[in-house]
């Protein structure tokens, strides 16, 4: 129930903002001490691509059903319990002295991480007036660079006085403060599809067919699997390119990472826009995966000019915004009923958890495979021109709850 019948309670909402940009600490820390960790515990290239990918590996299993468990037992309850799960992570994660326990510590993240993300976004949705939807959309579809692209930002400043393992224990404090904060905010709000009631997993089962056959939210999922993929393999591993090709240091890798990332926002801020001037949702998407499957070219060229590496890195990351902005704004229209908003968006998360988790091990195996950069330029530009044939299929789907 919202606070005022005819205003957003826009404190709340960016408090709630604020969940998605803490939970997207989580993967903006490991990139810039990439290699830290790679000689603190001697991995390889290709196992540091699973401590990137790992992290999405619950989405990949679980994004329709945590969508349905938020349905069921309350989204305030699973936001909260996504928090608890993240500060185990990261502390467990700092004492790990293996590969493995890194591996299962940043599982535990990744679960925390997508009950945050899975069930934050309906509470906004309840929260939010008919008219301010698509704003809201477009400002939660920034989540995710604006919180990696912080935390980047801030990890050289840390590692003046820290290590990376101080670097998740300092996360874990971060998100206990502001776990406080979010249970205490919330708990006067009576939000629609917050009571808790009785798992039957025979209805479970049933809306889990439900969602996945239906085109719309089936089509959603894949097209973020292709935007998700391209994304991680470049914002992941851009640090790690730039020290290994020009020698740059870690502060300086990780604050260009960072200034790349945080341009993704303007791309999000302009999906919304676009979206309400009445552009149609297909023709962003498949522009902009026209746009990142060119930039990767560039990205991934042999040249010796850091300029156009970084400056496809730049165009890849702004132009790329589009398509979450598009895909997260779509879940609302698309769910097959407003019953199963929910489970629509958990069903589209798991494809981009999805992406995540495929990407970056296979362009790790294809660079030490054939010992350049240059494969990626195949990899992504593949997955972009699926992203484009996605498109024009959804171009052709009705939308379930139309606005």
């Amino acid at each position: 129930m919202k606070t005022d019948q005819n205003k957003t309670p826009w404190a709340l909402v960016f408090i709630l903002f604020g969940a998605g940009i803490l939970s997207a600490f989580q993967v903006g820390k490991v990139p810039p001490v990439l290699s830290d960790i790679r000689s603190d515990l001697g991995v390889s290239l290709f196992h540091a691509g699973w401590i990137l990918s790992v992290f999405n590996f619950t989405g990949l299993l679980l994004g329709t059903c945590t969508g349905i468990i938020a349905d069921t037992i309350g989204h305030r309850r699973l936001m909260l319990t996504g928090f608890v799960l993240q500060i185990a992570g990261c502390i467990l994660g700092s004492y790990a002295l293996s590969f493995y326990g890194l591996l299962g510590a940043r599982f535990l993240e990744g679960a925390g991480f997508l009950s945050v993300i899975i069930s934050t976004p309906t509470l906004i949705f309840k929260l939010v007036q008919s008219k301010d939807m698509k704003v809201a959309l477009s400002v939660w579809s920034c989540y995710l660079p604006a919180g990696a692209a912080l935390m980047m930002v801030f990890v050289p400043m840390i590692l003046t006085f820290s290590t990376w393992r101080g670097l998740w224990q300092l996360n874990a404090f971060i998100l206990a403060v502001f776990a406080v904060i979010l249970f205490k905010k919330t708990k006067d709000i009576k939000f629609t599809n917050n009571k808790s009631t009785k798992i039957e997993p025979r209805k479970m089962f049933k809306d889990i067919f439900r969602t996945t056959t239906s085109a719309g939210p089936f089509l959603l999922a894949f097209i973020f699997i292709t935007y998700s993929l391209q994304w991680l393999c470049v914002m992941g591993f851009l640090p790690t390119l730039m020290i290994e090709k020009f020698g740059f240091s870690k502060s300086l890798a990780s604050l260009l990472t960072a200034v790349m990332v945080a341009v993704n926002i303007f791309g999000n801020l302009a999906g919304g826009r676009l979206l309400n001037m009445g552009v149609r949702r297909w023709k962003l998407i498949a522009f902009a995966s026209f746009i990142m499957g060119s930039c990767a070219i560039a990205i991934y060229s042999d040249t010796p000019s850091f300029a156009i590496n970084y400056a496809g890195c730049i165009v890849f990351s702004i132009f790329g915004g589009l398509i979450p902005a598009s895909i997260l704004g779509g879940v609302p229209l698309y769910a097959p009923s407003k019953r199963l908003i929910g489970t629509t968006n958990g069903l589209v998360i798991q494809g981009g958890q999805s992406g995540q988790v495929l990407g970056p091990p296979i362009l790790a195996f294809l660079v030490s495979y054939t010992g350049t950069w240059s494969s990626g330029a195949w990899l992504l530009g593949s997955v972009a021109i699926l992203g484009i044939i996605l498109s024009f299929m959804l171009s052709k789907i009705k939308h379930s709850n139309p606005s």
